[in-house]
């Protein structure tokens, strides 16, 4: 048994009490070879190309660090090698032991253009994550996995979360918001929706690829210039897909739905459920199936995660956190292992003791239900 090992064993063979939920946690095969391996014979050579060419780098807008470190943190590379993030045991040390975290929802990221493609590939990805992390490497009890979907083909997403629906270690379903123009709150998305909600998952929504064209967001004036055009700009995709939820009548639709926001900020929420109450308080005849205010759908069916936290002074961002009322809303998250990971100071000193036992454990334990069922060490 190794160092890490050890490490790990003697955090993991007593009952623990749950204090931290990391809901933003990004594993990676340890190569493409092995991620391969897990996928239908006949798609192998078409999502993994053969050959030798050398595929460029596809985060043209990522992080400035991209051609060296593919935006993962140089701290959190296994020291037997390999990518930071491919090693579950030291992911296991720097995450559940140096940070103290108590259970990590794992969210891989995978995207593909064609329809099919996306779907074979994230259906792959589930394969290689219930194996290595949920079965092999799990015997803490403390990784968590998201069902990983194409937001192309709901029909087939719906089916590929009913395969996963009784793994005990499955706790959200994931998928891309970059649509191509299709909001989520259209009705494109009911089958996914309803099978979902109907087995108690949560849907999380991450940004994914951030290719030059195909896969990145594009807005009203044209491409972004520069990585910190992309960054900055990153929440008003999700604003956009708030506001369809609840106009277009999902959450009316799927009463249990749920759906979190993972790393887009969650500040620029207040000012849009003002701005969407004030609407509708005006124009609300034109909206029959919204019966409610449309803050009020936020918050009882949405969450976001505190990764990334702007950089303010713990006072102004506390008296911001009370007036914006979200106490209920909004989640822990590192982004372990890449390099925005927050997991040295990922609350601002100063803030409301109960609020933040909230956002650390309560409220990712009442979002993702299926956590309660393992809070502690088989």
């Amino acid at each position: 048994m190794t160092t890490i090992e050890r490490t790990v064993q003697d955090t993991a063979l007593q009952d623990i009490e749950v204090t931290i939920v990391d809901t933003d946690v990004h594993p990676l095969p340890v190569s493409g070879e092995v991620l391969k391996s897990y996928a239908p014979a006949e798609w192998r050579d078409k999502v993994w190309p053969t050959g030798h060419a050398v595929t460029p780098i596809p985060h043209f807008y990522d992080t400035p660090d991209s051609y060296k470190t593919m935006s993962l943190r140089v701290d959190a590379m296994p020291p037997n090698g390999g990518v930071a993030g491919s090693d579950p045991d030291y992911a296991a040390k720097q995450l559940l032991v140096d940070a103290g975290v108590s259970i990590a929802t794992l969210e891989p990221m995978c995207d593909a253009q064609l329809p099919q493609a996306e779907h074979v590939l994230k259906s792959t990805y589930n394969d290689w994550l219930a194996d290595v992390w949920l079965d092999q490497n799990n015997w803490h009890g403390r990784w968590r996995g998201s069902i990983s979907v194409s937001a192309q083909v709901p029909e087939q997403a719906a089916r590929e979360v009913e395969r996963w629906a009784g793994h005990p270690y499955m706790a959200q379903v994931l998928m891309t918001p970059q649509t191509r123009g299709i909001p989520f709150g259209n009705p494109h998305f009911d089958p996914l929706y309803e099978a979902a909600a109907r087995n108690g998952f949560p849907i999380a929504t991450h940004l994914m690829g951030q290719t030059p064209f195909e896969l990145i967001p594009l807005y009203p004036v044209g491409n972004p210039a520069h990585w910190h055009d992309f960054f900055a700009s990153w929440p008003l995709l999700y604003v956009s897909h708030l506001m369809s939820l609840v106009f277009d009548g999902a959450f009316d639709r799927h009463p249990d739905l749920r759906v979190v926001f993972v790393e887009g900020g969650f500040t620029w929420a207040m000012p849009v459920m003002w701005r969407m109450d004030r609407i509708w308080e005006q124009r609300k005849a034109d909206l029959p199936h919204v019966r409610r205010r449309p803050s009020d759908y936020v918050r009882e069916h949405v969450r976001f995660t505190t990764q990334p936290l702007e950089d303010v002074d713990a006072a102004g961002y506390r008296d911001y956190m009370h007036m914006m009322d979200l106490g209920n809303n909004i989640m822990f998250s590192t982004d372990y292992p890449h390099y925005q990971f927050d997991g040295d100071s990922p609350i601002p000193e100063g803030l409301d003791k109960g609020l933040a036992q909230k956002i650390m454990a309560e409220n990712p334990l009442r979002t993702y239900v299926r956590l309660n069922e393992r809070e502690t060490t088989p």
